[in-house]
């Protein structure tokens, strides 16, 4: 995808906040212009009394001293009525993105994105987007209101003086046209690497500290640190090389901008010695000159941030694009007509050309009966919770309620199927705010009375604040043993049709995992449950039937 198209395609998202930006545009180009007539005004005031002090001429000096304070003050408020307007519309913009990008990526979870690493998705949820606020303050916006500031003035220039707006408009368009350009063609290597290293050196920090006590216990953490070490100096490099053409795009207008004021005072000063301008416009014209040149100014940054802008929305794109397994078009889910579950010849693979997870699978559940899937390590057990939630695509039939299962939207889906997984995330909050995950509406009665049947009441009572205890980051104030339990709790909070029980047991003592099964028989009575287990014990005092899996089939 070329520059341009990525750029059509960010603005594109930005219709939204189109007013915003507009506005944001036009308070910029009115200080400007402000500005410009400033200059203007108060050059040929200069010029204007010195010509009367000589000429001992009489001359009302009120009307431009009420001009120039008009546009002094306008000027100012302008300008931080543009930082206003503008800060204000991309913040808005970007929290926009930010929420756009999740909703894109959540359909894809998780099995198109179960190669992405956790910390590159979140530098594109983060830092890519806050880099793709550059699109709007620092290319967008001021390439705007460098062009149309620009235009007014070399044709205000032109009625005044046409070979001065030649030799203005020729300035201009090397020191925001072929200056920046040169400067982008330079920048661009360094600003993708900029974001490639930025991204690189996010992944590698993540590591670290979600690692650190292996790391420490391998004796590898200097090898990480040199890791970071190394991708930070690529990121340094990359942005100093970058920077470097910025600031010399910079002098290159700073340079126009000064010759431009002393070819105008030259072509200006020569007209008027011929009697074809008056003498108190030089100044007005030399001053005119150089304040064009504040449009252009915020040009040579917006080319040093182009690569780098450009790269983040490729990335950002390019994931964003992906399209989801099944569709979000997807007609109204049917109603269940129970909760019976049949499998018919499914066939999982988790990648082109693997080795099936579930090989021809045929397993019908009926509805109300509790199964235990038993069987070692790789039989396929899990996968059938995965294919319950749709979160990967397979061969053959499966029928939920009487109804294919792909008939199902993915939201309906997931209120019918509750899925206690082992590798289900805690988040860093309460133990309130982990069970409200599942039934935002679930009262205390509700939370303590799914507690109890996961045999985590009593201590939850027994924590200092209760259901208010802060478990931290993963549930890491947790034992293993009771972060399996809590969510075990928050899955049967919600009720749902099909419960699917990963082993449930793990982590826990024989007399603990004993009365979790016999409660949890009492607690899904009615509805259909899924024991998956590698435990004949458990198996047996859960379930009613027990079917053994071996290389992703049923071995009864």
């Amino acid at each position: 995808m070329s520059d341009f198209a990525v750029l059509k395609r960010l603005l594109a998202l930005a219709r939204p906040w189109r007013a915003w930006i507009l506005c944001a545009v036009l308070v910029a180009s009115a200080t400007v212009l402000a500005g410009v007539a400033l200059m203007t005004i108060a050059g040929w005031f200069i010029g204007a009394m010195a010509i009367a002090g000589i000429s001992t001429g009489i001359m009302n000096y009120f009307l431009p001293s009420a001009g120039i304070r008009l546009f002094a003050i306008v000027r100012t408020g302008g300008r931080y009525g543009e930082r206003l307007l503008s800060h204000e519309a991309t913040f808005r913009l970007l929290a926009s993105l930010r929420l756009w990008l999740f909703r894109r990526l959540e359909p894809l979870a998780p099995a198109q994105l179960e190669q992405q690493r956790g910390a590159d998705l979140a530098a594109t949820l983060q830092a890519d987007i806050d880099t793709l606020q550059h699109a709007y303050l620092r290319l967008a916006s001021p390439l705007m209101v460098a062009l149309s500031c620009s235009v007014l003035v070399v044709t205000g220039l032109a009625i005044l003086h046409p070979p001065t707006a030649i030799a203005v408009g020729i300035l201009l368009l090397a020191a925001g046209g072929i200056s920046p350009a040169i400067a982008k063609r330079v920048a661009d290597a360094p600003g993708a690497e900029a974001v490639r290293s930025r991204a690189a050196l996010r992944v590698a920090v993540v590591d670290l500290l979600q690692g650190l006590s292996d790391l420490r216990t391998t004796g590898a953490v200097g090898r990480q640190l040199a890791t970071i070490g190394e991708w930070n100096n690529r990121l340094v490099d990359a942005q100093c090389r970058a920077a470097t053409s910025g600031a010399l795009s910079m002098e290159v207008v700073s340079f126009c901008a000064s010759l431009a004021l002393w070819i105008t005072a030259l072509l200006a000063g020569a007209s008027a010695s011929q009697g074809g301008l008056p003498p108190a416009l030089i100044p007005a014209l030399a001053l005119a000159a150089l304040a064009v040149f504040e449009a252009i100014g915020p040009l040579p940054a917006a080319i040093e941030r182009w690569s780098e802008v450009t790269a983040a929305g490729r990335r950002l794109i390019a994931l964003a694009d992906q399209t989801p397994i099944f569709g979000t078009d997807l007609q109204p889910s049917p109603a269940p007509v129970d909760g019976s579950v049949v499998f018919s010849a499914v066939c999982l693979r988790y990648a082109h050309g693997a080795k099936p997870a579930l090989d021809s699978l045929d397993l019908a559940i009926q509805s109300g009966q509790r199964i235990a899937l038993l069987g070692p390590s790789g039989a396929g057990k899990s996968s059938i919770a995965g294919l319950l939630l749709r979160f990967w695509d397979y061969e053959g039939e499966i029928r939920l309620g009487g109804h294919n299962l792909r008939r199902y939207r993915p939201e309906d889906l997931r209120r019918l199927v509750g899925v206690a997984a082992q590798d289900a995330q805690l988040f860093n909050g309460t133990v309130r705010d982990n069970l409200l995950m599942a039934e935002p509406r679930a009262n205390d009665f509700a939370m303590y009375d799914a507690l109890e049947t996961a045999q985590l009441a009593g201590f939850v009572r027994a924590l200092p604040d209760g259901l208010d205890t802060w478990i931290g980051e993963a549930g890491a104030r947790l034992s293993a043993g009771q972060a399996r339990r809590l969510v075990l709790a928050r899955t049967l909070l919600r009720k749902p049709l099909v419960l699917v029980l990963d082993e449930p047991t793990e982590n826990l003592d024989a007399s603990t995992s004993r009365r979790l099964l016999e409660d949890l028989v009492v607690a899904v009575a009615g509805r259909t449950a899924i024991l998956i287990t590698h435990d004949p014990r458990a198996a047996v005092t859960f379930a009613q039937d027990v079917v053994r899996m071996d290389a992703g089939r049923t071995c009864r």
